[in-house]
């Protein structure tokens, strides 16, 4: 593991040293820096400072509950509250369902959604909420709303997918486990630091390539590698490389002229952004002239949130 927390650590000390974050970001980054980049930490990390802006530690369980119900609800397995009255006018946490376990609505999730979902085994440290699969947070109901997306949008497993801002890098994750080999995330050098030992932890058997350790990390000679990239190495990549482009909770809080450069990119046809509205601009602000609007609705899973899908508009 040294070798691994070797790589992580030159990466993160060569990206950070160069980056240029906009007033959230650099806010975060004052709170997640004081806590240093070693194997303790990483084992640790949701118990830490290093998630800090993107996954948040231990709590009650009262969130993760939460998100698991909305996920049902938006796959049909449970209904909605209706306020005009009915069957379902009382709150579903005082309804019969409250008698059905995280464990079992998981399983009906499961036959909703189009793949088996396979929880990580590795944490990061987080132990709320367990179930038979596993521990489950409100990110993971998030990740499993939009890997349904992903498998209706691109059936073909080959599909390249590309995340922008990946968190702790579930996506990589579920990705690999539904069958999807070409993935690359592109963040901030904290964040990608943080997926890499998730991911290798999580998936021991893939390959990963990290910023900097190839000249050319977007050839298709490295199609089924695991690639964790730095913003900086968002350049030079062909037309229509990936099949996919995903942003979740993080396009309106990076800038609007960083937002617009993804926006007219045309490396993917289509644009899939989960989004809130709360900041100096919406991320429906910035996709004209590039792309066109294909869809636009509340986010199922996150109160708050807006999913959209965008298409690039061919000049």
């Amino acid at each position: 593991m040294s070798v691994l927390i070797d790589r992580i650590v030159q990466v993160f000390s060569r990206n950070s040293a160069i980056e240029k974050r906009g007033k959230i970001w650099e806010w975060c980054y004052n709170q997640y820096s004081k806590t240093s980049i070693t194997e303790e930490n990483l084992e640790n990390m949701t118990g830490t400072s290093l998630v800090y802006g993107f996954f948040g530690g231990n709590g009650d369980g009262v969130l993760e509950r939460a998100a698991v119900l909305k996920l049902a609800k938006a796959l049909g397995i449970l209904g909605i509250e209706n306020p005009e009255g009915g069957a379902n006018h009382i709150p579903i946490i005082n309804s019969y369902w409250i008698h059905i376990t995280e464990s079992e609505l998981l399983n009906q999730i499961e036959a909703k959604i189009g793949f088996d979902i396979r929880l990580p085994i590795f944490t990061a440290g987080r132990t709320v909420l367990g179930t038979d699969r596993g521990v489950i947070s409100d990110r993971h109901c998030h990740y499993l709303w939009l890997m349904k997306r992903i498998v209706e949008l691109c059936p073909d497993r080959n599909s390249a997918i590309i995340e922008i801002g990946a968190g702790l890098g579930l996506l990589g994750y579920f990705l690999d486990r539904a069958g999807y080999m070409d993935y690359t995330s592109i963040d901030l050098a904290n964040a990608s630091a943080c997926q890499t030992y998730f991911l290798a932890k999580n998936l021991p058997d893939r390959n990963i390539i990290l910023s900097g350790e190839v000249t050319h990390p977007f050839d298709e000679a490295y199609k089924t590698d695991i690639k964790l990239l730095h913003y900086t190495d968002f350049k030079d990549i062909e037309k229509n490389r990936f099949s996919l482009m995903i942003n979740l909770d993080g396009f309106t809080e990076m800038g609007i002229e960083v937002v617009t450069n993804y926006m007219k990119s045309d490396s993917s046809p289509l644009l899939l952004s989960v989004n809130h509205e709360l900041n100096e601009f919406r991320v429906i602000d910035t996709h004209k002239p590039y792309r066109k609007l294909v869809y636009r609705y509340p986010f199922w899973v996150r109160d708050g949130y807006v999913e959209e899908l965008y298409e690039l508009i061919e000049k």
